[in-house]
Order: C-alpha cells, then structure tokens, then sequence
C-alpha cells in the first residue's frame, strides 16, 4: 500500500501520458476506443474475478451483503436528493434528468478501479467491486429508465440485460467461486492476472485522453446546477457513505474504500447515455469533464485523509 502523496503522483504520472500523447496527437484517433473495450470487456471482468476469488473467503462474502445494503441505500438517498434539487433549480425536463442520474452515480470503474488499486493495493478491490456491483445495477435500471423517460426520441427504450455487463459478470464469476470454494485452475489464473494487470494504466490512459480533449474544448460560466453536482460527488455522498457505515460500526479498510470510491467524479457512461436517448448530452458530457478535472484536487486530498 502506497502512502497518498506517492498513490497520486503515480496516478498523475499515467494521466500525463494519455493527455500528452492525445495532445501531441501521437496515437491514432481510435486509440480511446480500443483501450477502452479492452478495459471493459477484458481487463476489468479478469481483474474482478481473480481480486474476489484470491481475497474473499465465503464469510467475508457473507457479510459483504450489509456493505452492498448499506451502498444500495446510500444512492437511492442521493436520487431522491438530486431529485428535490433538480425541481428547486427548476430545471428542464431532459436537464431534469440529466442532473439526477450524474447526481447520484460515481465513475466506479475507469477511475475508482486504478486510483482505488494504486492507493489501497488489491485487498481494497473486493469493497470496489461491491460498490461497484450496486452502482451498475442501478444505474442500468433507474438511471436509464430516468433518462429515456425524458427523452422525445424513438430511442426512448432500454434493454435491462445491459445490467450484465462484461464486469458485473466477472463479479458474479469470482463470488460463485468463492461460495463453492472453486480455486481456479494455475494457468487460468495466471492468465486472467496478467490481462487484469492492464486494467489500471489503460483506465488511467483513457481518463487522461479524455482530459486532454475536454481541456482543449475549455468549460464555459460554472453554473448553479453544475456547483451543487460538484458538491454532491465530493462532500455529500462521502458523508453519506461515512455516516452511514459509521452507524452499522463498518470501519478500517472497508469504509476507507468505500469513501473513496463515493467521492469518484460522474459516471461516465451518463454522457454516452444521454447521447444515445437525445437528452441534453452536452451538458452530461460537460457535468462529465468537469467532474473528472475536479477530482485531480478531490482525490489525493480523501487519499492523504484516509490514509
């Protein structure tokens, strides 16, 4: 386990070469989408099947279902709040939206996966997982269904076996063996070691591509709305997160993890979303990039907190 400062630096050292590289223009313009793919579909389900399968025991597991609760309620906490905020700021119906889901759910994967690996080692990644495991099924429930209520397009459908992705399938896969104490096979875990070893720099290089792109595009006049998401993904849901967890006595690492992972930027799947169902994708794709820039200064001051 690194000390904050160092975890940090070794974070912004990766997000350097993403954002040099785009920058400069060294990589081919599909370079993003590759890395990407691989992240989702090949890295992350490895790395979540090998991190719970080498790290959970069927007690751990077993009391695993309060942290998954007591994250469950946290984020319906945070859309009932977001939902209140969004009628006070009176904001559009598609802006309505919008604000709710980017809200409510944190990037719990391309960022909260390499910064929670770098700073608390692989024994943080069975509680990341767990976070995340209650992130993407409600965000491919109520978050969809939030943002395609809004939309006036013919695209206004979601499909819930997009419940079952890649990663959610590799949590499922590493507690099934886990529950039946099923060690996996040498070279099928060695394999699945190293390609979940390309999980954190290739995350780190895409968020630092993306930066690239939106720090060139610059942001326009903050707004109210865009402050109070700010002030939601920093301060509220990790002292939700706190309090809560604080209340069922769950301390030490778990909660350290936990917090972290609360305090992550905006999902970033909300701006593909809102692209997809033709509500207001710009402005998801702002609240977004503005987030990801803001957790440069968020992550190593909860790093050093924690730690």
């Amino acid at each position: 386990m690194l000390n904050g400062f160092i975890s940090v630096l070794v974070v912004f050292m990766i997000l350097a070469v993403g954002f040099f590289f785009t920058n400069k223009k060294l990589w081919p313009e599909n370079t993003n989408q590759v890395f990407s793919i691989s992240v989702v579909q090949i890295a992350a389900p490895a790395l979540a099947v090998t991190s719970i399968e080498n790290r959970f025991t069927p007690e751990l597991l077993h009391s695993s279902a309060l942290n998954l609760f007591i994250i469950a309620a946290s984020l319906f906490i945070m859309l009932a709040l977001g939902k209140i905020l969004a009628h006070v700021l009176a904001l559009q119906n598609g802006k309505k939206a919008v604000f709710q889901v980017t809200f409510t759910f944190n990037n719990t994967m391309f960022i909260g996966l390499p910064i929670i690996q770098i700073i608390f080692g692989y024994e943080g990644l069975p509680f990341l997982f767990t976070f995340y495991l209650a992130t993407i099924v409600l965000f491919w429930t109520i978050g969809a269904y939030t943002l395609s209520k809004a939309s006036g397009s013919q695209k206004a459908s979601f499909s819930v076996q997009k419940i079952f992705s890649p990663g959610l399938i590799g949590v499922i896969a590493g507690c099934v063996l886990v529950e039946l104490q099923l060690p996996l096979p040498l070279i099928l875990e060695t394999a699945l070691t190293y390609l979940g070893n390309l999980c954190v720099p290739l995350s780190l290089l895409v968020i630092g591509s993306n930066l690239s792109k939106s720090w060139s595009k610059g942001f326009s006049r903050i707004t109210v709305d865009q402050c109070l998401i700010m002030l939601g993904k920093f301060v509220i849901h990790p002292l939700l997160v706190f309090l809560l967890f604080t209340a069922f006595g769950i301390g030490g690492l778990p909660l350290h993890v936990f917090i972290l992972t609360a305090a992550m930027p905006c999902h970033a799947q909300t701006a593909i979303l809102a692209q997809f169902y033709e509500v207001e994708g710009e402005y998801a794709s702002n609240l977004v990039s503005l987030s990801t820039l803001i957790s440069l200064v968020t992550i190593p001051f909860y790093a050093n907190l924690l730690l």
